[in-house]
């Protein structure tokens, strides 16, 4: 990891093995079909990857929703998920804490995100809610995360501290 604020190669070789497992232990919790992230693919982008208008100063992740271009008048656009990870946030967390790593906090982040993005889809949970709903639905969803990653190695520490600081939107960065 660089201190420069932005995943290296390594990196984004780690955070694609988490992502991998993430879909896994996703899929097996919801009992989705083993080709759901194939029928229902999502992106994973890096802050480097994406306008400043997605950069977050206080979340290391955030789900958006975006429509494939038009490529032929008679192909309909296509809405899709996808996950924005705040690579500097992440890091400057790694940098604070040694009871942690990439993989562990990347495996909890990416978790954390798509249980969102199946809740978006399978349970019409509104992407637009108004902050009371969104505070209420990141409960909900860090609940499930702790389901999900119990029994997972060094997954503890991570859920425990975000249960210490759960707001609006993520864990409080400057305590990780």
């Amino acid at each position: 990891m660089k201190a420069a604020g932005f995943f290296t190669r390594s990196d984004l070789t780690t955070l694609s093995r988490a992502a991998s497992l993430a879909e896994k232990l996703t899929v097996r919790y919801f009992g989705l079909t083993e080709d759901e992230w194939k029928l229902h693919p999502y992106g994973i982008f890096t802050r480097r990857e994406v306008d400043c208008s997605l950069h977050e100063t206080d979340a290391f992740a955030n789900v958006i929703r975006y429509r494939t271009p038009v490529i032929k008048p008679t192909v309909p656009r296509i809405e899709k998920y996808g996950i924005v990870l705040q690579d500097p946030n992440i890091l400057l967390a790694l940098l604070r804490s040694c009871q942690h790593d990439l993989w562990t906090l990347g495996l909890f982040i990416l978790t954390h995100e798509l249980t969102h993005i199946v809740r978006f889809r399978r349970f019409d949970v509104d992407f637009f809610a108004s902050q009371d709903s969104a505070h209420r639905e990141e409960t909900t969803v860090h609940g499930i995360t702790s389901e999900i990653l119990a029994g997972v190695t060094n997954t503890d520490y991570i859920i425990a501290l975000y249960e210490s600081n759960i707001d609006a939107k993520t864990i409080n960065i400057s305590k990780a």
